[in-house]
């Protein structure tokens, strides 16, 4: 085969292995965001159900709820606000945190929970803040669904506004899941995918640097062939003169 032709085929073969090196690095990144979409919808549907279910548990044990001073006032006129048989309930069925909060001036304080602080004791008088990611949208009348951190753990949400007869706001039910057990199941797989793809990635260097290589020998080899004709084409000059 032609010099010409080696150098052609060792061209090719540099330019195809360094793009099958960037589409490689894609790909790694596309899966790791297809899995943490597949884990956000999942989270996404499960909280959406959950929000409406304990919506009806919240009904069925206080019937219509209405706004007393500084609490939530059950159809018989009590207050609810220390009253845990609901959200320990959400817990027992369906495995998820939960809070009733009654809004107070323009934040809204936590009067029930299953949700524990450090001490082991429940996070009632707690504020959800007004600079929380949720209260833009809950303060509107609206259900807030996506990712928060509560109490220093990460949790998939939603948090739904219980409104009185006139649909104003005066309080707001949540739900949570807690998200560590799927992120750390993430990070084991992203941590294999990681020692795979940076040896997969150093094998393929390898062979760039080959081919690197070769095209760097063939040119020289080309240009000291060139130097003997060269030197033969001055020779014959010189004799013809």
């Amino acid at each position: 085969m032609k010099k010409s032709g080696v150098r052609f085929i060792a061209y090719f073969g540099m330019i195809a292995l360094l793009a099958n090196l960037i589409l490689g690095l894609m790909g790694y990144s596309n899966h790791t965001k297809e899995i943490n979409n597949v884990k956000n919808q999942l989270l996404k549907k499960h909280v959406e159900n959950n929000i409406d279910l304990t919506m009806k548990y919240l009904n069925n044990s206080y019937g219509t709820l209405r706004q007393g001073s500084g609490t939530l006032l059950d159809s018989e006129g009590k207050s609810i606000e220390g009253r845990f048989g609901v959200v320990d309930e959400i817990l027992e069925d369906l495995g998820d945190k939960s809070s009733i909060f009654v809004k107070e001036n323009n934040d809204f304080k936590r009067i029930s929970t299953n949700i524990m602080s450090d001490e082991n004791e429940r996070a009632t008088g707690t504020y959800l803040g007004t600079n929380h990611r949720a209260y833009q949208t809950v303060i509107n009348g609206q259900v807030y669904i996506g990712e928060a951190e509560i109490l220093g753990e990460n949790y998939y949400t939603a948090y739904k506004p219980i409104t009185d007869d006139n649909n104003n706001v005066i309080g707001l039910l949540f739900v949570g899941t807690p998200t560590e057990s799927l992120d750390n199941i993430i990070k084991v797989h992203d941590d294999r995918m990681d020692a795979i793809n940076v040896l997969i990635i150093v094998l393929r260097a390898i062979s760039l640097g080959s081919l690197i290589t070769l095209v760097g020998v063939s040119v020289a080899g080309s240009k000291s062939d060139d130097e003997p004709k060269k030197e033969i084409v001055k020779t014959e000059k010189q004799i013809e003169s």
